[in-house]
């Protein structure tokens, strides 16, 4: 009851008056000058509170009827209690309750909270030391819901144990980034000594980058793996909440978890979605999730862990869009850059995925590598598992062979669909058939894997990359000096780069295929490209250009962008002159900073001797 009446004295005027009303009880109610009425009550109040005088007698004498019957209501409550401890203890012999101050008392008792109070209320009679036990209870039962809600609250927390259900024997073709990240994360993690003796700070972050589906979640989750340390991982659009100051809020507690759990490493994927160029950041908000993780990733320092690393990895397919103060020293100044894997890659990576399948032994990796240019690791993951279900389905074909040779015994079946018939059938010699030497049936073959590769887009086409073109040698007639100067100049490099490199032979970065309309330029490109197996992007000059002011320049950048992280790679640019015209008083200061533009990038192709125009 005493709930019931607390829920009805919601309203602040109520819980004023009651509590105006609740002193004049304790002042008055032991000589019994108080009766509990709205007249009386109201006279007492515009007496002593001058506050609640001022209300609207209305008002006022509305909010005093309220308050009445939840007093009186609880002592009828304790009335009832009073009587079924009786009945219960049956030594005592039931006396009528006195009316004159029994309710005055026992308000006394229940809703007396100062230690005098209390003392007060306390009598050798029953009917005071009855309430008592009851305010007790409330604070008892108040407390055990404090401490349900810290244990609830532990039992939520997130497991933060390093991942179990991958390693870096699941990764394959990765050898060069897995060095990479190795030599950053693996020395810290398991010697911070080193660095706190020599005084050298071990790096804080680490940025992953490349194309969707290469790897940069998995790699992650298999190094924390192999270190066997605590692993938080953040999805950078889980931090985004709608109050002010919530995702700033998130971002602090991860750090502190992981500085509590260190040495530990935290994982933000997708982080270009919470770090935006504050320069060009449509809210405020997003100005300040940068300033708070610019901050946070200064407070991993040895000095502020208490010796103990805490390493940030992080993953993102535009590096370009990141605050440019993320990449600087002391936050995320390692970059790894994870490309779109080659041929020897791809052959490893089809590996690591078959690896605990029953594969038949006509499977050939190298021809599945040649067939799958563009292909990130998902892509070819995606491969096996419709491979694989390609050869589920060839078992299940054998069943329903198996299955329809039996006769039906029921006869009941002759309305049926022929349909529901077979797969009636099916599911009984399913069910009642032991699994045999039909099993064996189910090995992944070379047919399969090419049953699925036209179901399989890479994910590179839907990016802007173009698949390796189907046009050879053989149907070009004649061009033979031509041909050779294009395998010198671009086909040998690719393939033989080590050649090169040990006789000191700088390949050249773009070769210029130009002549009339007709006379082969674009068959030619795309017989080079075949013959190198390179990944090929074929970009349309006009295309790439754009009405609004920097954008030109942006999708030149992005181009070559996407060549560097796909090594090795052809970038074929069809009616060049559209987009490079010659630099004059005539040409606009567009088109000119278009050309700079080009040129630039053309002059960073020289530190990759694989990537050619």
């Amino acid at each position: 009851m005493p709930r019931g009446g607390r829920s009805t004295l919601r309203q602040g005027l109520d819980r004023e008056v009651y509590q105006v009303v609740r002193k004049l009880i304790d002042d008055q109610g032991e000589n019994g000058q108080i009766r509990l009425s709205v007249t009386a009550i109201y006279d007492s109040i515009k007496r002593s509170n001058s506050s609640l005088g001022r209300k609207p007698k209305r008002t006022l004498e509305d909010s005093i009827e309220r308050v009445v019957e939840v007093l009186k209501a609880d002592e009828v409550a304790e009335e009832e209690n009073d009587s079924i401890d009786g009945d219960f203890a049956g030594l005592e012999e039931e006396q009528p309750v006195p009316e004159s101050n029994s309710l005055n008392k026992s308000i006394v008792g229940m809703w007396s909270t100062s230690t005098k109070q209390q003392k007060q209320s306390e009598a050798p009679n029953s009917e005071n030391t009855t309430p008592a036990p009851t305010s007790t209870k409330k604070r008892h039962h108040g407390g055990e819901s404090h401490s349900s809600k810290r244990r609830k609250a532990e039992s939520a927390a997130v497991d933060r144990s390093p991942p179990t259900h991958v390693s870096l024997a699941d990764l394959g073709g990765l050898d060069d980034v897995i060095q990479q990240l190795g030599d950053l994360v693996i020395l810290p993690m398991t010697r911070p000594q080193v660095y706190l003796s020599s005084n050298v700070q071990p790096p804080r972050g680490v940025l992953l980058h490349g194309p969707p589906g290469c790897g940069k979640t998995m790699i992650a989750n298999a190094f924390a793996a192999e270190l066997g340390v605590p692993f938080i991982s953040i999805s950078a659009p889980s931090v985004i909440s709608g109050m002010s100051g919530e995702s700033e809020k998130a971002l602090r507690e991860h750090f502190e978890e992981a500085k509590r759990l260190a040495p530990c490493l935290i994982f933000i994927d997708e982080i270009d979605a919470i770090t935006p160029k504050r320069e060009s950041a449509q809210r405020e908000m997003e100005k300040r999730i940068v300033a708070q993780l610019l901050t946070c990733m200064d407070e991993l320092a040895l000095e502020k862990t208490d010796g103990k690393p805490v390493i940030v990895l992080a993953a993102t397919n535009r590096p370009d869009s990141l605050d440019a103060a993320l990449r600087r020293g002391g936050r995320f100044d390692k970059e790894i850059n994870m490309t779109v894997p080659s041929e020897p890659v791809r052959e490893l990576i089809l590996r690591a995925l078959t690896r605990k399948m029953r594969l038949a032994d006509d499977l050939d990796f190298k021809t599945l590598a040649k067939r799958t240019p563009g292909f990130v690791g998902a892509d070819l993951n995606d491969l096996v598992s419709t491979a694989g279900s390609a050869a589920i389905k060839r078992y299940l074909e054998l069943l329903k062979s198996n299955s329809g040779e039996e006769m039906d015994i029921e006869g009941v079946e002759d309305d049926l669909s022929p349909r529901v018939k077979e797969l009636r059938r099916l599911i009984t010699h399913a069910k009642e058939t032991p699994i045999g030497d039909e099993a064996q049936v189910v090995l992944v073959s070379n047919a399969d894997f090419f049953t699925a590769l036209p179901k399989i887009q890479p994910s590179s086409k839907r990016e802007g990359f173009a698949t390796i073109p189907d046009t050879t040698w053989a149907d070009i007639g004649a061009l033979g000096g031509i041909r050779e100067e294009l395998v010198t100049a671009i086909v040998e490099p690719i393939r033989t780069p080590d050649l090169y490199a040990s006789v000191g032979i700088t390949a050249p970065t773009g070769v210029l295929l130009w002549g009339p309309p007709g006379c082969g330029k674009t068959l030619l490109a795309k017989a080079v490209a075949n013959e190198s197996r390179a990944n090929f992007i074929s970009v349309k000059g006009p295309e790439l250009l754009n009405k609004y002011v920097g954008e030109s320049e942006r999708a030149v950048r992005q181009v070559f962008v996407r060549a560097r992280s796909s090594v090795p790679c052809v970038i074929f640019f069809d009616e060049l002159d559209a987009l490079v015209p010659r630099r004059d008083d005539t040409l606009s200061e567009a088109s000119a900073r278009v050309v700079n533009t080009l040129l630039t990038e053309l002059d960073g192709l020289g530190s990759s001797r694989q990537a050619s125009t």
